[in-house]
C-alpha cells in the first residue's frame, strides 16, 4: 500500500458539530467505528472518504439509521465489486437520498443494491452510473422493475447486462421509455394500422426501424418497397407522441394515395431534390385534405415555425412547410411567400405530381442565386412527422451494389437444446450433395428462423410486473412426415379408437335450454300456468303443458391441445421401445380422431422455445382444418429438441379460442417437465409465468388442463394449474388409453 496511504489510515475521523448533529448519542460512536472499519479493511481511501462524506450528508437528511446501515452495504460492495464500485455507491447514495427524500425509499434502494452485489457484481458499475438519470424519468418502483428487467433480459451473458445497464443498448433505452410511460411504436401499432386502412384504404407492412450501430434512434419515418418504417419513438415529443404517430401515418396514407411513383432524380442538386420534396410534401396533404378535411387537425398543430428567423435552408423550409397548410401564418420572408404564392396559383394542378417539380425547381434556383448554404447530411425534414422522402425518389443503385449482396451459406443449425449438448439437426434433403460441398448456395432465411407470428407478455414475480411484448412466437412449418399414419395409427389402436369416440360422444358438455309449456317437469312454467288458469275461470278446458323443464346439454366444446416437444421428450419409455413424443403423438391422434367425427373443433400445436425470441410453435391441425393427410403427416414429422416456455404458448392458445363461439373453450396440455428456457436461470421465474397465464385465462373464460407425464410431475403441474387442474399419468405408456377418459371427465 501506498505510504500516503498510510498516513490516511493512521488519522482518525474529524468530529465537529456537524457530525455531532447528524449523529447525537450513542450513534456517533457507532458511525466513527464503522469509519475506522472501513478505513482498516484495506479497500483504499477512497472507499471510507466517500462513505464518510455520505453518510454525513444521508443522516442529516433521512437520520442516522440509513447512513449506519449503508456502511455494511458499502463493504459487501467493496469485496464483490471492488473498492471502486464502493466508492461510487457512496457517492451516487447521497444523490440518491436527496431524490427519493424519505428513510423507507432509500432503504428499498440500497436493499436492491445489495442484491445485485449478490448475484450481479458486474452490472453495479454501470447501473450506478446511470442511478440518477433513470430516478429523473421514473420513481423507485419503476427503477427497480427496470432493473430486473435488464437482468431477465441478458440472461447469464455479462456483457449483454453491462451494455444494459450502461444504457448503451436500444433494448434498455425503449424498455426505460416504456416504463417511464413513453407512448412507443409498438404499442400504437394496431391502432395506427387500423388508422390507415379507415382513412385511405392501405394495409401496407409496419415496421419499426432498425437502431443505429450505437443505439442512435432516427425520428424519422419512412417508406419504400411497400413497407412504412417508423420510428421506435419520437423522444422531442413526449406528451405528444401519439399525434405524431398518427398524423406520420395519415402523411405516408397521402404519398401512397395521392402520389404517382418515383420522381426520376436527373441532374437535380441536393437542394433541389429536398424543396421539390417538401412541395411534394404538400400537395399530397392538401388533396387528402380535400377529401378528409378533419386531417387538418393532425397536422396543422404540428407545425411550429415562427414567422421570422434565420436565412438558413432548415429555417426556410420549416416556415415554408407551415405557409402551405396554415392560411393564418403570415412569413416575413419573400422566399416563402413567393413559395405559397406559386403552390396556391397552381391549385388546378395539384392532380399532377409534376407541379411539385416545376414549383420546386424554381425555388431551388432562388436559394442558389441567395447563395442559402445546405448540407445535405445534417438536413432532417421538418415538422417530425413528415417522412425522410426516400420513398418519393428513384435514387441510382451505387455502383458496387450488385458486388455487396450477400448470399446466405448453408450450416448446420448451431441453437443447443437446454442442456446444451445436442445440436438439432437439419433435413437431410437442405445438405450439400456430393460434389457441392464448399459451395455458396443460396438459402431462405425463413426456413431457419420461422415467422413471427405474435408478441405476447410474461410475468415477473420478483417485481409483480407482467412485461408487455416480452417474448416473441415464431411459427415453423411440420417436417414431412409418414403419409401412412392414420392407418398404421387404425392397425395399432383399432377397438381403442372406436370405444373413444363413444365416450366424447357421451360427454355432457354444453348449454341446456330451457323448454316451456311441457307436460312434464322440474317446476311450473308460470306464464303457462297463469294462462291455464284463466282458461278454466272461463270455463275452457285449459292446456295441461304447464311445466317447464331443460333439454338435455348439446355438445358445445372447443379444444387447442398442446404437445410439448422440447428435449426432453426423445427420451425413451422404459419397457415400450418407444420416446415421449411418440407417446404424446399418438394420444394426441386418438383425441383427434374422435373429436373430428364429432364435429368438436380441435386445434392441435406442438410446441418449444429457445429463449424470449423464439418461442417456436409448429401448428398440426387449426379448427377449420379436417383430420386428414396433412396433419396426420405433421404429427409424425415431430422432433424433440429445445426448452419448455409453458406460459407463452398457453397465452397463445387461449388467444385462439377467444373468438371462437363455443360454450366450453379448453386448453389442454401434455407435457413432461417443469417450465424452462436457456436464458431464464431462475427456475422459480417460468413457473410463476405458466400460473400467472392459467389464472388470466381462466378470468376470459378459458379452462386449462394439464397431463403431466412421469412421476414427480404432480407437483410442478399442481404448482401451476391447481390441485384440480392436472392429471398425473406415471405410466406414460398408458396415456393414449387414459386420454379419452380424462377428457370425458373435464368436459362434464
Amino acid at each position: 500500500m501506498p505510504a500516503s496511504d498510510l498516513g490516511t489510515i493512521q488519522a482518525p475521523a474529524k468530529i465537529g458539530q456537524a457530525e455531532r448533529l447528524a449523529f447525537p448519542g450513542s450513534t456517533l460512536t457507532a458511525w466513527t467505528e464503522a469509519i475506522e472499519r472501513l478505513r482498516h479493511a484495506g479497500y483504499g481511501a477512497s472507499v471510507h472518504r466517500e462513505y464518510q462524506k455520505a453518510s454525513l450528508g444521508i443522516a442529516a437528511q433521512l437520520g442516522c439509521d440509513p447512513a449506519l446501515q449503508m456502511a455494511r452495504s458499502t463493504s459487501f460492495i467493496a469485496i464483490k465489486a471492488g473498492p471502486r464500485t464502493a466508492a461510487l455507491y457512496c457517492s451516487v447514495a447521497r444523490a440518491v437520498a436527496r431524490q427519493l427524500a424519505a428513510p423507507t425509499p432509500f432503504e428499498n434502494w440500497a436493499g436492491q443494491i445489495d442484491g445485485l452485489a449478490k448475484k450481479a457484481p458486474d452490472v453495479l458499475w454501470p447501473l450506478l452510473n446511470n442511478t440518477e438519470r433513470v430516478l429523473d424519468r421514473v420513481g423507485l418502483d419503476t427503477y427497480i422493475a427496470w432493473v430486473q428487467t435488464g437482468l431477465r433480459l441478458a440472461g447469464l451473458d455479462p456483457k449483454r447486462r453491462r451494455s444494459f445497464f450502461a444504457l448503451e443498448s436500444n433494448e434498455a433505452q425503449q424498455l426505460l421509455e416504456r416504463h417511464a410511460g413513453t407512448l412507443m411504436f409498438q404499442s400504437l401499432e394496431p391502432r395506427l394500422r387500423a388508422e390507415l386502412r379507415a382513412l385511405f384504404g392501405v394495409a401496407p407492412p409496419l415496421r419499426e426501424i432498425a437502431t443505429g450501430p450505437h443505439g442512435q434512434i432516427w425520428e424519422r419515418s419512412s417508406f419504400a418497397s411497400g413497407v412504412v418504417q417508423l420510428p421506435a419513438r419520437y423522444t422531442t415529443f413526449e406528451g405528444r407522441e401519439t399525434a405524431t404517430y398518427r398524423a406520420a401515418v395519415a402523411h405516408i396514407g397521402a404519398h401512397l394515395t395521392f402520389g404517382s411513383g418515383k420522381f426520376p432524380l436527373g441532374q437535380l442538386k441536393p437542394l433541389q431534390v429536398a424543396v421539390v420534396s417538401l412541395i411534394e410534401d404538400a400537395r399530397v396533404e392538401l388533396l387528402a385534405m380535400r377529401q378528409m378535411p378533419g386531417l387538418v387537425r393532425l397536422w396543422r398543430p404540428l407545425h411550429t415555425a415562427p414567422p421570422e428567423g434565420p436565412r438558413t435552408a432548415t429555417s426556410l423550409f420549416a416556415r415554408l412547410a407551415r405557409a402551405l397548410i396554415d392560411p393564418d401564418f403570415a412569413p416575413s420572408d419573400g422566399w416563402v411567400r413567393k413559395g405559397r404564392g406559386l403552390f396556391f396559383a397552381a391549385s388546378d394542378h395539384w392532380g399532377d405530381p409534376r407541379i411539385s417539380r416545376h414549383i420546386g425547381n424554381l425555388l431551388g434556383n432562388d436559394l442558389g442565386q441567395l447563395r442559402v448554404q445546405f448540407n445535405a447530411k445534417n438536413y432532417v425534414v421538418a415538422p417530425a412527422y413528415r417522412d425522410d422522402n426516400m420513398g418519393l425518389w428513384d435514387f441510382p443503385d451505387p455502383p458496387d451494389a450488385e458486388a455487396e449482396q450477400s448470399l446466405s451459406i448453408e450450416t448446420d443449425d448451431l441453437r443447443r437444446s437446454e442442456t446444451g449438448d445436442q445440436e438439432t439437426q437439419r433435413e437431410s434433403d437442405n445438405r450439400p450433395k456430393s460434389g457441392e460441398v464448399g459451395k455458396l448456395r443460396p438459402v431462405s432465411v425463413a426456413s431457419v428462423e420461422g415467422r413471427e407470428i405474435a408478441r405476447l407478455p410474461e410475468y415477473d414475480y420478483a417485481v409483480g410486473l407482467e412485461r408487455p411484448d416480452w417474448v416473441t412466437l415464431r411459427t415453423y412449418a411440420p417436417a414431412p412426415g409418414d403419409p401412412m399414419f392414420w392407418s398404421r395409427l387404425q392397425e395399432q389402436y383399432g377397438p381403442l379408437v372406436e370405444r373413444a369416440e363413444k365416450m366424447v360422444r357421451a360427454a355432457t358438455v354444453g348449454n341446456r335450454v330451457r323448454l316451456r309449456r311441457q307436460i312434464d317437469g322440474e317446476k311450473l312454467d308460470l306464464t303457462a300456468a297463469i294462462d291455464a288458469a284463466i282458461e278454466f275461470r272461463m270455463g275452457h278446458l285449459p292446456n295441461p303443458a304447464v311445466y317447464e323443464a331443460k333439454s338435455p346439454p348439446m355438445r358445445s366444446i372447443a379444444t387447442h391441445l398442446l404437445l410439448d416437444t422440447s428435449q426432453s421428450t426423445a427420451d425413451c419409455v422404459p419397457g415400450s421401445g418407444q420416446t415421449i413424443l411418440d407417446i404424446e403423438r399418438d394420444a394426441a391422434a386418438l383425441l383427434a380422431l374422435a373429436m373430428d367425427r364429432l364435429g368438436d373443433p380441435l386445434m392441435i400445436s406442438a410446441f418449444a422455445s429457445c429463449g424470449r425470441e423464439d418461442i417456436r410453435v409448429t401448428p398440426i391441425k387449426a379448427f377449420d382444418e379436417p383430420v386428414g393427410l396433412l396433419s396426420g403427416m405433421a404429427l409424425s414429422g415431430l422432433r424433440s429438441g429445445y426448452s419448455t416456455r409453458l406460459g407463452a404458448v398457453m397465452r397463445y392458445a387461449g388467444r385462439s379460442l377467444q373468438n371462437v363461439r363455443e360454450h366450453r373453450r379448453l386448453v389442454l396440455t401434455i407435457t413432461d417437465g417443469e417450465p424452462s428456457d436457456i436464458d431464464v436461470p431462475d427456475r422459480r421465474y417460468l413457473v410463476a409465468d405458466a400460473r400467472r397465464a392459467v389464472q388470466s385465462l381462466a378470468v376470459s373464460g378459458i379452462d386449462c388442463f394439464c397431463l403431466a407425464l412421469g412421476a414427480g410431475a404432480a407437483e410442478r403441474a399442481r404448482t401451476v394449474f391447481g390441485p384440480h387442474g392436472f392429471v398425473q399419468i406415471n405410466r406414460i405408456e398408458s396415456l393414449p388409453e387414459k386420454l379419452q377418459a380424462l377428457y370425458v371427465n373435464m368436459t362434464r
